[in-house]
């Protein structure tokens, strides 16, 4: 049986990655092994695809070695980090396989932290895409204060609010789901893409006062799932409520 950690170069196994600071131009995608399946991949392809800057070979290779490796996961759930892009000038990509490691207070409840780091407007249309390079992100980080259960809330140079350091957002209010419009900057997450193709998540502009005022918050990611969330720290809290049970219930019995 394999153990973990594994790690693939091009396809081929070696013992150890390249940091990332080592990728120019990269992307990552952070993926979920669930019993020998990585159950949304065909999204995180795509949304490799729209990153652009990768070409048939490479997806036939990721196609070859993800189901591979997954396959032979020792493990009912693991973590997958694949990485495209430059190094030293020519295209690379790896992929990571390491144990998911159980958050319980988190998925109990998050409680987000609003971060003073903003994220800049993109002056092109924004693709969505999980950047290797990750310095405002760090910074936010480096903001938070302690605690097992805290994630950090960020909001755009206008102050809109985008999304966590890890996870994209989901607001129930008025009965319906509303997620901050991405089209600007921010990562569209897998995850928030797989429940917008089963219920109905509108896109709209939120700030501070609009995100107080729904019912149910959560966070979303391809990784953990659906998470309420309980607290924006020191301006308002939220309960965990039946909405956001439901979409953790659509993903138990959907995909894990």
């Amino acid at each position: 049986m394999s153990q973990l950690p594994q790690f693939f170069l091009n396809g081929v196994p070696v013992s150890s990655l390249p940091p990332d600071h080592a990728y120019s131009d990269g992307l990552l995608e952070t993926m979920r092994c669930q019993r020998g399946e990585v159950p949304l991949w065909p999204l995180h392809r795509q949304r490799l695809q729209r990153g652009g800057h990768i070409n048939a070979r490479q997806l036939i290779e990721m196609d070859t070695v993800v189901a591979q490796a997954a396959a032979a996961c020792p493990l009912e759930s693991a973590k997958m980090r694949l990485r495209r892009g430059l190094v030293d000038g020519l295209p690379q990509w790896d992929l990571g396989v390491v144990p998911l490691e159980p958050t319980p207070a988190l998925e109990k409840g998050a409680r987000l932290f609003p971060c003073r780091t903003r994220l800049p407007i993109a002056e092109t249309a924004n693709p969505g895409c999980k950047s290797l390079q990750r310095t405002r992100y760090n910074r936010a980080n480096s903001e938070l204060p302690a605690g097992p259960t805290v994630d950090g809330l960020l909001r755009d140079s206008e102050g809109r609010v985008i999304e966590s350091l890890r996870c994209n957002l989901l607001a129930w209010r008025d009965g319906r789901w509303l997620t901050p419009d991405l089209h600007r900057c921010g990562v569209r997450g897998v995850m928030r893409d797989w429940l917008g193709r089963r219920v109905a998540l509108t896109e709209t502009d939120m700030d501070l006062e609009d995100l107080c005022a729904a019912e149910e918050v959560a966070l979303c990611n391809s990784v953990r799932g659906v998470m309420p969330v309980t607290e924006l720290i020191g301006i308002c809290r939220w309960p965990r409520g039946p909405e956001v049970r439901r979409l953790q219930q659509l993903i138990a019995e959907e995909l894990w």
